[in-house]
């Protein structure tokens, strides 16, 4: 695959080919309805950003999940991870880990402009906001996951 870059970069990395990573949550919680986010382009999305150095995709991905929805959440025990590749508008390619997450809330807390709307939603509804068909096909396998774990629980 070729270099979709421009000629030039604001970025200092020496290579233009390495993927950015990330983490993000897919959060479910206690009622089986799933966080989504609106963000300010237009797009319904899951909250995700960069992986600080030091951290874990796991920690990362729970903080993103707090600071861009104002929601405590955790990592569902024993679950997977899944990979997403893209291209940003910027033409930088990212790696996001997502990570299945619960939460006690029923309620978020947007604090960040460039995510005006979101909350909690029936998982129909959040496929239909979903903008990226990634994104669907990443919700279907969470729920699954989920369901997986909540069905083995005592």
């Amino acid at each position: 695959m070729g270099n979709a870059m421009s000629g030039h970069s604001n970025t200092s990395r020496t290579t233009s080919t390495a993927a950015v990573s990330g983490a993000g949550g897919v959060v479910v919680n206690r009622e089986g309805k799933v966080l989504v986010l609106g963000h300010s382009d237009g797009a319904w999305v899951f909250p995700k950003g960069h992986v600080e150095e030091g951290e874990t995709s796991q920690a990362a991905a729970l903080r993103e999940v707090a600071e861009e929805a104002g929601v405590l959440a955790e990592v569902l025990p024993g679950s997977a991870s899944w990979t997403t590749r893209y291209r940003n508008p910027r033409g930088v390619p990212r790696e996001i880990t997502w990570f299945a997450c619960v939460t006690d809330a029923k309620t978020v807390n947007l604090t960040e402009r460039v995510f005006p709307r979101g909350g909690f939603y029936e998982p129909e509804q959040a496929f239909e906001l979903l903008t990226h068909d990634s994104d669907k096909d990443l919700l279907q396998s969470v729920l699954e996951a989920v369901g997986r774990q909540m069905r083995s629980r005592p």
